[in-house]
């Protein structure tokens, strides 16, 4: 596959309008976002055929240029030693064309406000993952450890205690926090200031019980008569610190410029720290609750389950799949594991067998050969995008077998959790592919949740590889 180069970079900084066009610039893990003043701007057929490109998404308010693992922030990084701080609109393209552009997309944006909101999510929670899966390895590692040297051992090794203790404490010291590192990401994405979030996500940390022998009192047992009960966990954080962000936009339109330091965030805490303990904490509390009943049930679903597995690739595509985080803390708050983060991997595996049936129909020296190799490992360790945005998806057959295979896989998983073994992540985020094989776990114990969770995968790729093989090649270029 291309590697990113100054002359790559320069060439995707052409085509998206040029740096006066870019307001910010970030990655995630597979993909160099950029935030622009002007979408019309935006030479998107120019910008799929570089190579090194593995595919394009443009959103009403982020442009995303997937360049694959390990590139994007090397992209993000070249992309930002070549803009300048000049956030004037560039000027390129004819008044006519700018304002035709700009009409498509105040159309589309009337039916994309689901979509851009969505969105946010990505912001909030891609700085956070690589926390996530570096902590559910060391969990994972830990189990395995602990499960296979210490119990039932007779003569337990105290330095081997003392290695799992410590390898455990990062995940401790990452979950009894988290609520804070999203209360600043989340505010800071909805326009708001990120110390004011992490303040207010605090208030779902504290404790406020006086007699409590664990977590940290807050100094105060109840808000003026009313009863304090930190309940709603991660669904809480994301309201209170979105209306957050809200009112301090709205404070800000009318407070005096030379009082904004002292008044805006003052006034922010106060207001928001008055709805949390009044009506945020006692709904998030409920919506959390409802959300972890319907995902249990749904995921003890076979046909659920083909379903979530099968549309996770569409979501992929479009960017929003980061939305099903908060579902995941719902589930390890109801279970003590993500049992939802499996079941979506499966899509993964579909991908991978849909791959592998176009590698073998293609012919010897054809040019997606070439691309499935260098595609093929990441997809086997967890990131699809490669195969989705340089193999099936451009195809559009394939990527639909695909999604049937991933649904098989589960439909396989559903049909496990149905008949009495639900298996999860030990996280609330992690790898998929096999990469995520330590962190599986189950209430049967680790070695059944890899168990189930390898089949389910072998399922997957034997169902997109059949299908592909019989339905997904015919009429698609393979050369």
């Amino acid at each position: 596959m291309a590697k990113i180069t100054p002359d790559l970079i320069a060439t995707i900084l052409q085509n998206v309008g040029g740096e006066a066009n870019i307001k910010s610039c970030g990655n995630c893990m597979t993909r160099l976002r950029l935030t622009l003043h002007n979408n019309a701007l935006v030479n998107k057929a120019a910008l799929q055929a570089l190579p090194g490109v593995l595919g394009v998404v443009n959103s009403e308010d982020q442009l995303q240029i997937i360049v694959g693992p390990g590139k994007a922030q090397t992209a993000a990084e070249m992309m930002s030693l070549l803009i300048s701080r000049d956030n004037a609109p560039a000027e390129s393209a004819s008044l006519k064309e700018v304002a035709r552009d700009t009409k498509q997309q105040m159309k589309a944006r009337q039916t994309s406000g689901l979509h851009q909101f969505l969105a946010k999510f990505a912001t909030i929670f891609t700085p956070l993952i690589p926390g996530f899966i570096a902590a559910g390895m060391l969990l994972g590692f830990a189990t395995l450890i602990e499960q296979s040297l210490l119990v039932g051992a007779q003569d337990k090794s105290s330095a081997l205690a003392h290695v799992v203790g410590y390898m455990k404490v990062f995940g401790k010291g990452l979950f009894t926090f988290l609520p804070i590192l999203i209360g600043y990401n989340a505010q800071k994405a909805f326009g708001g200031n990120g110390v004011n979030g992490a303040i207010i996500a605090a208030l779902f940390v504290l404790g406020y019980d006086a007699k409590a022998t664990v977590g940290y009192f807050s100094g105060i047992d109840n808000f003026f008569g009313m009863s304090i009960d930190p309940r709603g966990n991660i669904i809480g954080v994301l309201i209170a610190t979105i209306l957050g962000a809200w009112i301090e936009r709205q404070i800000r339109r009318f407070v005096p410029d030379n009082l904004d330091m002292i008044l805006t965030s003052l006034l922010t805490l106060l207001i928001t720290g008055a709805l949390t303990f009044t009506l945020i904490m006692p709904i998030g509390g409920e919506l959390f609750k409802g959300m972890s009943w319907l995902f249990l049930h749904l995921n003890g679903n076979p046909f659920g389950c083909a379903v979530l597995a099968g549309l996770f690739l569409i979501a992929v595509v479009f960017g929003v799949h980061q939305g099903f985080i908060p579902v995941y803390f719902a589930l390890m708050d109801a279970q003590g594991f993500n049992s939802l983060f499996p079941i979506l991997a499966m899509a993964g595996g579909g991908q991978v067998g849909a791959a592998l049936a176009l590698y073998f129909r293609a012919a010897r020296e054809s040019t997606i050969r070439n691309q499935i190799r260098g595609a093929i490992i990441p997809g086997l360790l967890g990131v699809g995008e490669p195969l989705i945005y340089a193999v099936t998806l451009p195809r559009v057959k394939p990527f639909v077998t695909a999604c049937i295979g991933g649904a098989c896989g589960g439909f396989f998983m559903g049909a496990v959790a149905w008949l009495g073994l639900p298996v999860g992540l030990n996280t609330v985020f992690g790898p998929s592919g096999l990469v995520a094989l330590p962190l599986m776990t189950s209430d049967h114990g680790i070695y059944a949740g890899m168990a189930v969770y390898a089949a389910g995968v072998v399922v997957a790729y034997l169902g997109g590889f059949i299908v592909t093989w019989l339905f997904g090649h015919k009429g698609v270029d393979l050369s």
